[in-house]
């Protein structure tokens, strides 16, 4: 073997990897947001999980993409930690169709055919996207050109008495297991390792005794990537990227177990490699689609093992890294710094923060009521913790999103930035009204021993249940994207104000009538009447932001109030 195969191999690795890096930058590029929404929303079910972490690793060809992408949703509060372990186990799979692809024959040969399309592709588009796009097949023929430059670099091995000693060693699957390990650390893709496998088995230096092994030390040395990319995130993030690697390891124990039963002079599992090709492609001699079928048979087997005993894997992974403890203080839970860089999922996050609001805010208003029927002093202390509560998340909120802001928006994750601001100031206002507002009003009454009449507080408790009703439907609609609420919300306003004015009519009516009650509480009982307006009018507003946040007209009697 010349110094210039040498420098073949070197290259065409360089090729390869570089094909792979551009093919998953650009394909992040074009649909990584969408890539995100997908494992967010697909992840309620174990089979939508796995589902999901198999499609995503086929779209972006790198299973250590996906378990990082993963790690930072949970370390997010996105994706909990038992919904990502579907996503990982399919990811385990999806990782494997690389090696399917290289395995058709002389596919190396259309090489060039896709450099050439890729590269005129992106001189001739003008829009982001269609260069991503261009990119994307560019990154696909380098692939595929290096993988070329590789296996005939590699030819001359064929006769080196002291490569062929090397590789007997590697038969050893022990032996072989390590290499690959320590390969795919380095170079940090399992699909790098997989495409040089197949590129010697094409050049004829590699057996499938020897490339077995190394393909599964491949399978674990890939984590290390997920492992890295999870070191800055939480303790649920970082718990996702090592099941990672207890999956895998359970993988490549079971192989190497099948790999030491003897079969009609064969081992077991490149027994079961040979006959599933066999199977598939109908003929045998297929020495690259033998491996790539190896390859993919130890994740098959692999699952058909760890997904009826998960509950009890995870289980043991729980008392060997548990959970992360439920926070003391109170603060936020979604808001993650290592997502700012993903503003599409940043937003996300805030959003779920401000439904945090939605419990806080709903129990406000019902001790705020109850305060005036069963004056509770637990109640009054219970609406100033939780006001403490709502402007403690509205601080972390605002503060968020001023950093969101500085990162490089869409027209439209710019116009959810202003909305969110917006809303959750409203939030925390209306908060305000009844901490400071009338909690206060029942606090005088309580001190001066005073009592509304009951058809005064019945007035007062049925004004109070419209307006948690409405802020119940907004919040509804705010968590389901559905302005069909929020203009519900706003067409019935005015029979909200007509209740109200009905409201101070009866109240007038009986301190006509000389109700000693009424007198002695008409001032606390106005203002009540008066601040659960004010409360109506900041849900209005909320309603407003929602629909001029869905580009819907907001009814003309609400504009003025924005």
């Amino acid at each position: 073997m010349s110094i210039y195969n040498i420098f073949d191999l070197a290259g065409g690795l360089a090729i390869f990897l570089f094909g792979m890096v551009m093919m998953n930058n650009n394909l992040t590029a074009l649909a990584g947001a969408r890539l995100r929404t997908i494992m967010i929303e697909l992840t309620k079910t174990k089979v939508r999980g796995y589902l999901t972490g198999l499609g995503v690793t086929i779209v972006n060809q790198s299973s250590s993409a996906t378990t990082v992408l993963e790690a930072v949703l949970v370390g997010a509060g996105l994706m909990t930690f038992r919904q990502s372990l579907a996503v990982t186990l399919g990811a385990e799979l999806g990782s494997t169709f690389l090696g399917q692809l290289f395995a058709f024959p002389k596919i190396t040969r259309l090489a060039a055919l896709f450099v050439a399309l890729g590269f005129f592709a992106f001189l001739l588009a003008s829009k982001k996207q269609h260069k991503s796009a261009a990119n994307t097949v560019l990154g696909f023929g380098l692939l595929f050109l290096g993988m070329d430059m590789m296996s005939r670099s590699m030819e001359p091995l064929r006769t080196l008495p002291a490569f062929l000693n090397l590789m007997a060693s590697v038969e050893r699957p022990l032996i072989g297991i390590l290499v690959g390990l320590v390969f795919t650390m380095i170079v940090q893709s399992s699909g790098a390792t997989s495409g040089l496998v197949i590129a010697m088995a094409i050049s004829g230096t590699i057996s499938l005794a020897q490339a077995v092994p190394i393909n599964l030390g491949a399978s674990i040395g890939t984590c290390v990537t997920a492992v890295l990319g999870s070191l800055s995130l939480n303790r649920e993030a970082k718990r996702s990227a090592y099941i990672h690697v207890v999956f895998q390891t359970i993988g490549v124990i079971l192989a190497y177990i099948l790999l030491s039963i003897p079969i009609q002079g064969d081992r077991l599992y490149l027994f079961l490699a040979r006959e599933l090709s066999l199977l598939f492609t109908g003929g045998r001699e297929n020495l690259a689609r033998e491996i790539a079928m190896a390859h993919t048979l130890m994740p098959v087997l692999n699952h058909i093992l760890v997904i009826p005993l998960l509950p009890l894997i995870v289980k043991a992974f729980d008392r060997l890294v548990p959970p992360e403890p439920p926070k003391e203080v109170f603060g936020p839970q979604y808001l993650s710094e290592a997502m700012l860089t993903e503003p599409s999922v940043a937003l996300f996050q805030v959003k779920k923060e401000i439904l945090r609001m939605r419990p806080i805010i709903e129990h406000m208003l019902e001790a705020s009521v109850r305060l005036f029927s069963e004056r509770r002093p637990e109640d009054g202390k219970a609406i100033k913790t939780e006001d403490k509560y709502i402007d403690t998340l509205r601080t972390e909120i605002v503060r968020y999103l001023t950093k969101v802001a500085k990162q490089s928006l869409t027209e439209s994750e710019s116009k959810r930035q202003v909305s969110y601001l917006f809303i959750v100031s409203e939030l925390e206002n209306l908060a305000d009204v009844i901490e400071g507002n009338i909690r206060d009003r029942a606090k005088k009454l309580i001190n001066n021993d005073l009592r509304l009449s009951d058809e005064g507080l019945a007035d007062v408790q049925e004004l109070a249940k419209v307006v948690a009703d409405n802020f119940r439907l907004v919040m509804r609609a705010f968590e389901d994207n559905d302005t069909g609420g929020a203009r519900q919300v706003l067409e019935c306003s005015e029979s909200c104000w007509e209740l109200q004015r009905e409201f101070r009519r009866k109240h007038f009516r009986r301190l006509n009538e000389g109700v000693q009650v009424s007198i002695e509480t008409t001032e606390i009982h106005m203002d009540l009447l008066n601040h659960l307006h004010r409360v109506n009018r900041h849900i209005y507003h909320v309603a407003q932001a929602l629909l001029e946040l869905a580009d819907e007209p907001v009814p003309d009697q609400h504009r003025s109030a924005m």
